[in-house]
């Protein structure tokens, strides 16, 4: 992850001959201004935050003087940037910052802070900070380091994402291995058949190999549960295989479970014993 340092004046002469332009974003063929949430514990601050924003066309459509009221807000309305005071009572920049990126609640974090540390500036890089801003803040700092962190973020956001598809696609791979030992034992046929057995299934069913896998797993732990109740009950009651299923099914009948649910409740009773 990278983190971009905006402080006193670095990069701000660059960047004063584009302050009229207005960021917005294109929603359905309607441009839309960026939105922002500002988190600081003192109003004034706030205050000139949001006057800055709004004259590089930015909306400010919540506030914070804590992090844990931060990270409400942007539950609540999912911005496009926050803006978080590092020093807040409560809970600080920092952990409001981890949290609302874990959560996915903001396109972007920028922290504020009094004085620039290097170490928690790499921290917070870690945790997917893509802006930090020193104080005091003027508006020719405040746009670039606004239009580099959205940046930021929608790269970070991407990666994420990808990340995301290839663990999805790994647990899928792993399901239908795991689907087609079980198929191939429980009918005694080569996990080649097996295979081709689930893709003839998923195409009638018109599903996913993958979502129908997970539901021969699932019936297979369910069917190993009863299993291990009835065993239970014919070693425990020196009855016949028959005998212990019929046994099992009056229980969970006069409980008014589902088989599963009973069979579940006699393992824990005779685990608790």
């Amino acid at each position: 992850a990278s983190l971009v340092i905006f402080g006193y004046n670095n990069f701000a002469s660059n960047w004063r001959g584009r302050l009229n332009r207005l960021p917005a974003r294109n929603i359905g063929g309607v441009l839309q201004m960026k939105t922002v949430v500002i988190a600081d514990d003192e109003p004034i601050m706030r205050l000139d935050l949001t006057l800055m924003l709004e004259e590089l066309g930015y909306e400010t459509v919540g506030e914070a003087s804590d992090g844990f009221d931060a990270v409400e807000v942007c539950r609540r309305r999912h911005p496009d940037v926050v803006l978080l005071d590092i020093k807040m009572p409560v809970f600080d920049g920092l952990g409001a910052a981890e949290a609302i990126i874990e959560e996915g609640l903001a396109g972007c974090v920028v922290l504020i802070t009094a004085f620039f540390d290097a170490k928690f500036a790499e921290r917070a890089a870690q945790i997917g900070v893509t802006g930090y801003l020193i104080k005091p803040i003027d508006i020719h700092r405040l746009l670039p380091a606004l239009e580099v962190a959205i940046s930021q973020g929608k790269r970070l956001r991407e990666a994420r994402a990808k990340t995301r598809e290839a663990e999805t696609k790994l647990e899928e791979s792993r399901l239908i291995e795991r689907a087609k030992a079980l198929l191939a034992r429980e009918e005694g046929i080569l996990e080649s058949e097996a295979y081709r057995k689930l893709q003839r299934l998923a195409m009638d069913k018109r599903c996913s190999i993958a979502s129908l896998a997970e539901t021969v797993v699932k019936r297979s732990s369910q069917h190993e549960t009863v299993n291990r109740a009835k065993h239970m009950l014919m070693k425990r009651d020196g009855l016949s295989d028959a005998a212990a299923y019929r046994k099992l099914t009056i229980i969970a009948a006069d409980s008014g479970l589902p088989l599963l649910q009973a069979a579940r409740n006699l393992l824990a009773e005779e685990g608790a014993k």
